[in-house]
């Protein structure tokens, strides 16, 4: 009896040490994404993972949210390239203005160039407004379903850090970012430092204060 009973104990044992945990079962869904793409993939290495629960209402580890703010964040990098681009070109008009009434043949043609500087770049910096705003029309929806969303689990994301050669043979430590499905059966999106690289680069608070009132229009708000 008492031998049956160790025997059944050493099964429960190897049974449970053959389950793979959850890291291990993104790491085998991940790495070979990333051997794929790499240029010299016998240098990987693996550096370290962190794994998280997404949840429905968490804009922030939502990867369709991500994927709109970097649309959004890469436009407005434009919108204030144009902006600044204009305020120097005003600037140089300024320069080369008339002074007390008269100007000479080259202070016209500089004034007329910076002028059309300005005004083209006044014209682009509206269009790319223009599509901004225009974006999140279009995603209204999506966008304000996150108010009223439940706390639903929806999935994973893992941040991913590996050492890899480049080309000319240095070691470089890169991170990546993968969302998986519920049962870390399948990688649903995923993003590279460049991707999300804008994110940071351009303040989604600050645009969202510039645009304040066209967005209240948009949203509803009063």
């Amino acid at each position: 009896m008492k031998k049956g009973i160790l025997a059944l104990f050493g099964l429960i044992l190897l049974a449970s040490c053959s389950v793979k945990t959850n890291e291990e079962k993104a790491r085998e869904l991940i790495e070979p994404k990333i051997k794929a793409n790499l240029i010299k993939p016998e240098t990987y290495e693996f550096a370290q993972m962190q794994l998280d629960s997404c949840f429905s209402d968490n804009s922030e580890r939502n990867p369709e949210a991500i994927a709109f703010a970097l649309k959004v964040a890469k436009l407005y990098k434009e919108y204030l390239e144009y902006k600044e681009n204009a305020e120097e070109a005003e600037s140089s008009m300024a320069i080369f203005a008339s002074s007390f009434g008269y100007q000479d043949a080259y202070e016209k043609q500089q004034h007329q160039k910076y002028k059309s500087e300005m005004e083209r770049a006044k014209r682009k910096a509206t269009t790319v407004k223009e599509n901004i705003l225009q974006l999140y029309k279009d995603n209204k929806q999506f966008i304000k379903s996150f108010e009223s969303a439940e706390h639903e689990f929806t999935g994973w994301v893992v941040s991913f850090s590996y050492r890899a050669e480049t080309a000319g043979g240095m070691k470089k430590m890169d991170i990546s970012y993968f969302f998986l499905n519920k049962d870390l059966t399948e990688i649903t999106h995923s993003f590279s430092v460049e991707d999300v690289a804008p994110l940071q680069s351009a303040s989604l608070d600050d645009l969202g204060y510039e645009f304040e009132e066209e967005l209240k229009e948009i949203f509803g708000e009063e």
